[in-house]
């Protein structure tokens, strides 16, 4: 199929795209990398009347600093793989983009865009629910900073208003040793997740997990994380802990898989997540 008619403009600035947006209104879409945006076109899931391109922008960035992680919205998702130094002070953004779909993709698909875009079981949104980042979001009203728990309403649903855009993506890192791990199951290597989980450990004895594909959001398994504090993640804790974060969610069926084949790999992804973070983090039972 082909889209319906539209006008596009190339944006000149970041203030500029938000002018244009708010000119706009519903009927205005940024498009950054295109890698979901064109295919819902193409199948008139998606009818813009203005198409924004903010390509060119420069906002395709990778900093670190004493604060932690910060991606400008266009980052392309293969920096995090290729990046030395993210590579070296968190490797679990590496770990979390290997994930992403394919090389083209990977090549031209950008870290705003797939938050902004949020499909359920999407990676980047996960990556940032796990670290407790935010978006920082820019219009003509001035910017804001939205938490990741605040921002993911439902599936392909964000609390971004239509005059806004994210800019940069915000991740804190742990002031301690810590560990991360996530492991995702799908139908063939590219496919999307039929399920996902993160974990982070530190040292201090706090423990995060993250969940993709148990509800229409990245989700936290707070009461588990709750439980975990303090205690040394063993073989036996963390098969338990799965079997808990599983219990959390009623999950769904779809053609992909059932609603207790996704809890059984919630269980297990869970067991193998809090092991291998906790085991990165230097901590022993």
């Amino acid at each position: 199929m082909k889209p319906c008619a539209f006008d596009y403009v190339r944006a000149e600035t970041a203030e500029h795209a938000c002018k244009l947006l708010a000119e706009h209104g519903d009927e205005g879409r940024l498009l950054a990398g295109g890698q979901s945006l064109v295919p819902m076109m193409n199948l008139r899931l998606a009818r813009p009347a203005m198409l924004i391109d903010i390509g060119r922008l420069p906002l395709d960035r990778v900093t670190i600093d004493a604060r932690g992680v910060h991606l400008g919205a266009l980052t392309r998702h293969y920096r995090l793989l290729e990046d030395d130094a993210l590579s070296e002070k968190a490797p679990v953004f590496a770990e979390f983009a290997q994930y992403i779909a394919h090389p083209t993709i990977r090549r031209h698909g950008t870290a705003g865009g797939s938050v902004a875009h949020a499909d359920p079981t999407a990676e980047i949104p996960g990556l940032l629910m796990l670290m407790d980042g935010h978006a920082e979001i820019a219009s003509e009203d001035g910017n804001r900073a939205i938490p990741a728990r605040e921002l993911f309403r439902g599936a392909f649903s964000t609390s971004l208003k239509p005059n806004e855009m994210i800019v940069a993506l915000h991740f804190p890192i742990p002031t301690g040793r810590w560990g991360a791990s996530f492991v995702e199951i799908a139908e063939r290597e590219g496919d999307f997740a039929i399920v996902g989980v993160g974990a982070l450990v530190e040292s201090s004895g706090a423990a995060r997990i993250m969940v993709l594909g148990a509800e229409s959001t990245p989700v936290r398994a707070d009461a588990v994380e709750a439980k975990l504090r303090g205690a040394a993640i063993t073989e036996a804790i963390a098969a338990e802990a799965g079997l808990e974060v599983a219990a959390a969610y009623k999950c769904y069926g779809d053609i992909r898989a059932s609603a207790d084949y996704r809890k059984h790999l919630i269980a297990e992804l869970t067991r193998r997540a809090l092991l291998t973070a906790s085991a990165r983090a230097g901590v022993r039972p």
